[in-house]
This record gives C-alpha cells, sequence and structure tokens, in this order.
C-alpha cells in the first residue's frame, strides 16, 4: 500500500478481499484505516457480486458501505452477475491488466486448472509466470 502511495494512485487497480463486509479483510481493514492506506472522496469501490443472503453478511456488509459513504467513496454493486466470471472475462481481464504474474486462487485445484490453461493458451509458463499455490505456501517475485 506505502508503494501505491509512493508511485501513485492513479497507476494501480486494486483487488482485495472484502466484499461480504468481513471485518478482517483487506477492504474492511483499509476502511478503519488498519492498513496505512486511505480511500478518499470519488475513490471507487466495485462489488462484483451481491452479498450472500445470510443476517451477518448483510449486516456487516451494511456496516462497510455506511463507512465508505461517510468517506464519500463511490459505490458500484452487483457488477457481475452470475457470481463467477467465464473464461472470456478471465481473458479479457488479463489483456487489459497484462500482469507479468497470474496465481489463480479462492478454489480448488479442480477450479483453478482451468485459469492456468487459460493463462498458458496466452502465453504464460507454468511455474515461472503462472503459479498453483498450496496453503501456507509463499512465493517471492
Amino acid at each position: 500500500m506505502r508503494e501505491i502511495e509512493k508511485q501513485g494512485r492513479d497507476k494501480y487497480l486494486i483487488v482485495a478481499t472484502g466484499h461480504q463486509g468481513e471485518p478482517n479483510a483487506v477492504l474492511s481493514r483499509i476502511v478503519d484505516g488498519k492498513l496505512g492506506f486511505k480511500l478518499f472522496q470519488d475513490d471507487h469501490v466495485i462489488f462484483s457480486c451481491t452479498v450472500i443472503p445470510s443476517p451477518l453478511n448483510i449486516a456487516n456488509r451494511d456496516v462497510l458501505e455506511t463507512k465508505l459513504q461517510d468517506r464519500k467513496v463511490r459505490i458500484f454493486r452487483d457488477i457481475h452477475q452470475s457470481g463467477h466470471a467465464s473464461r472470456e472475462d478471465h481473458r479479457d481481464l488479463i489483456k487489459m491488466l497484462n500482469p507479468k504474474h497470474i496465481i489463480p486462487s479462492h478454489a480448488g485445484i479442480d477450479k483453478t486448472v482451468h485459469l492456468v490453461n487459460l493463462a498458458k493458451e496466452m502465453g504464460y509458463e507454468l511455474g515461472k509466470t503462472v503459479h498453483l499455490m498450496h496453503d501456507n505456501q509463499r512465493i517471492e517475485f
């Protein structure tokens, strides 16, 4: 986060955990001032999916959105309707961001392997620029 501030906020897109308003997720920690990075008026926060309809999630998300609104952050909700991006959505995102490395996450190997295969089709190399990680595994670039 410090590097983003140093390099210039306009050069970065932050993809963070926390769309359900989980108190320890990155987005909540940013909003609560725990990460040394602040959201300012007219910054954008995009919630790509709906809240999982449980009382705890609904309450957590409401608290998070209230804090964002207090900071006059622009909130965009429910952008992605299916809950998971399609293969072509992933292809478009990779083309737009042109990342040096891809680390599929947030699913088991049966799901992440599909993104690995797409990345390989797009010129990424398994073990060099696309990485399958296991719990508690670290990687250095």
